[in-house]
């Protein structure tokens, strides 16, 4: 997958404090819990016409002020570069405070390291490590860089929000009058970032900045910061030379036109071996959507997943028949694949350009690489149905696209100046579930049962990833995990696995399992719960102090049928009385039912969103509320 060109860059430039003794204690007592503050944060980003194209440098520079003794985490620090950006020109050094001035300790050693992700094979990506000396309070650390960068279509953006507070945050471009540049602020409802355009000579200077910005913190289950942290992005529409008016980006039309580049000479004569896989797939009888489920899932088996960026090649796929030699690729080479075997077979199939969920942008708002990371393979059926096929989630069914692009849009190539932007759908809980059915026996101070859990849409992609493994342990703890309940003195005893491996069906677990203590008796009363998964009891959000959004992976919904025989010698003393609370994110349905020896509990649980906003988290905490009041109630059997 490739990466996200918007480089998140915390730099600044020169100090706006001068060197007096009390600057440091005016922060601290500004800045009380905090290690410390960036004095100031700036880049410029140059813009210019020479001759026929263009030339884009960035000038970059952080101060940054340390205000607790505990500073060893900012020592080590890093530059990032790659091959659409050429970092250059590093300076760094730390100004320590000795009695009434500051004294300079230059960085003098900057080695340059590739950048390797633990997912990607090979990255063209590199960093410039280096270490600040004499890291304390009192002190400060000064870093400048500077950058070219290769393609005009990748002019860089800036975040405004940062992990420290700052005084002062800046963002300027400064553009040859003959570029038409178009800018988008992100995420500024207080409306902190100020804004002013002025021209000197043949320049045109977009100036924004903040000041006095508080630190934003990390919240568990936040979406990509890109979401909600205040930030600003920049593309050139078109440009003039001396002869004619350059268009860049546009609009989708231009970004399509380049991006067909990439893929229109592929697989134009796909090899013997590609052609007999194929071959093989396809059996008489087949109707076209049958063929095409089966080329998804022979690449999905096939093929294994390797990221690898390396400049264009983080946008050029490989040829199908490489691929089908190598067997392995990144998603491009994969959704390419996929597209030449269809082709072969008489079928068409389109490249298709998307953004996962993590990238909150639109072709029709940012026509520009920001906008999508990934690549898959659209199939549209006779009858006019969209298959957004993404071979690199495994486990993943035919006609399920994957999780992390649901409510996307989707850029299909149709050919040379034809292409669609269509909306990935998002799954509705029904299809994403879980069944789990139980028949359980108290025996001595135990409830001893067995049960048969399903699980079909994402939670059996999510579940496959974690139960094809080789490791035996591992693969008990997950379904412990998955199939607990009660307690923790739930004990799995024995299980089997179904259709791991059928993507067209359920996967079935069969188990059988003990809980010990879960019930109570007293005077001749037994009680006990039959809600024994108490899914978000009491995951109450706290509205005072949570500021970011909330994203899930996908809905879903949770059914559960639950059997408790009857000890003999007792009868039902209380039943809990029929729940439906139907809620707008979350809800719940319990149905009893009793026969002469069994009580019967129908559950049915689900999660209906993907993301909550803040303005919705009032809402989500009184249907908490509901729910959890719900598990609570327990059955009572009476000794007769």
């Amino acid at each position: 997958m490739r990466k996200f060109i918007l480089v998140i860059l915390l730099l600044a430039t020169g100090s706006a404090f001068s060197q007096k003794a009390d600057m440091w204690q005016v922060l601290k007592d500004k800045y009380p819990d905090e290690p410390a503050v960036f004095l100031d944060r700036s880049e410029i980003v140059t813009i210019q016409v020479k001759g026929d194209s263009l030339q884009i440098t960035s000038e970059n520079v952080e101060q940054m002020m340390f205000l607790k003794e505990q500073a060893d985490v900012f020592v080590n620090r890093k530059v990032h570069g790659s091959h659409f950006e050429e970092v250059y020109d590093l300076k760094a050094k730390t100004m320590a405070w000795e009695k009434s001035k500051y004294r300079d300790f230059p960085v003098n050693d900057f080695q340059k390291k590739a950048d390797r992700d633990d997912g990607i094979f090979y990255d063209d990506s590199y960093n410039y490590v280096f270490s600040f000396p004499a890291v304390a309070q009192h002190n400060i650390t000064q870093l400048s860089y500077k950058s070219k960068y290769r393609d005009p279509r990748f002019v860089p953006g800036f975040m405004f929000g940062n992990y420290l507070p700052q005084e002062k945050a800046t963002y300027t471009i400064k553009a040859s009058k003959d570029i038409e540049l178009v800018y988008e602020v992100m995420n500024d409802s207080k409306k902190e970032i100020q804004f002013k355009k002025y021209q000197k000579g043949n320049d045109v200077f977009y100036e924004w900045s903040v000041a006095n910005t508080l630190a934003f913190k990390s919240e568990s289950n936040s979406p990509s910061i890109r979401y909600y942290i205040p930030h600003v992005i920049a593309y050139i529409k078109s440009y003039k030379t001396a002869s004619q008016t350059v268009s860049v980006l546009a609009n989708v039309d231009d970004l399509y036109k380049w991006y067909y580049t990439f893929v229109k000479d592929l697989d134009k004569e796909p090899s013997p071996d590609l052609v007999a896989e194929v071959d093989k797939l396809k059996s008489p009888g087949d109707t076209e959507e049958e063929t095409a489920r089966k080329i998804f899932y022979w690449v999905q088996d096939n093929i294994r997943y390797i990221a690898f960026e390396d400049g264009m090649r983080g946008f050029i796929p490989h040829d199908g028949s490489y691929v089908c030699e190598k067997r392995y690729g990144d998603c491009k080479d994969m959704a390419n694949l996929l597209v030449n075997m269809m082709k072969i077979a008489g079928i068409k199939a389109y490249h298709t350009w998307i953004g996962t969920r993590d990238i909150p942008y639109a072709y029709s708002k940012v026509p520009t690489p920001l906008v999508d990371n990934h690549m898959i393979a659209t199939y549209i059926s006779k009858e006019g149905k969209y298959y957004f096929l993404d071979a690199t989630s495994n486990h993943t069914a035919f006609g399920l696209p994957s999780s992390m692009i649901q409510g996307k849009e989707a850029l299909i190539g149709m050919g040379p100046d034809k292409y669609e932007i269509r909306k990935v759908q998002v799954i509705g809980k029904e299809e994403n579930s879980m069944t789990d059915s139980i028949e359980m026996k108290i025996a001595n101070n135990e409830l001893i049962g067995k049960g048969t859990a399903s699980v079909q849409g994402y939670p059996k992609v999510f579940a496959g990833y974690r139960l094809n493994r080789s490791q035996e342990d591992d693969i008990k703890n997950y379904v412990a995990k998955l199939v607990g309940k009660g307690s923790n003195k739930f004990y799995l005893d024995k299980y089997t696995i179904n259709n791991l491996n059928d993507y067209d069906k359920a996967t079935k677990i069969d188990y059988a399992f003990r809980i010990g203590d879960y019930f109570q008796q007293i005077s001749g009363e037994i009680y006990i719960n039959l809600n024994m998964n108490k899914d978000y009891y009491n995951e109450y959000i706290n509205v005072a102090s949570r500021e970011t959004p909330w994203e899930n992976d996908y809905k879903y919904m949770k059914k559960e049928v639950t059997v408790l025989d009857i000890p003999e010698g007792y009868a039902i003393e209380y039943i809990p009385e029929n729940v439906n609370y139907d809620g707008k994110n979350i809800g719940i349905n319990i149905q009893y039912d009793v026969t002469p020896d069994k009580v019967v509990m129908n559950k049915t649980f689900y999660l209906d969103f993907l993301m909550l906003q803040p303005d919705q988290f009032k809402n989500w905490n009184e249907s908490v509320k509901n729910v959890s009041d719900v598990y609570k109630e327990s059955i009572i059997l009476k000794k007769k």
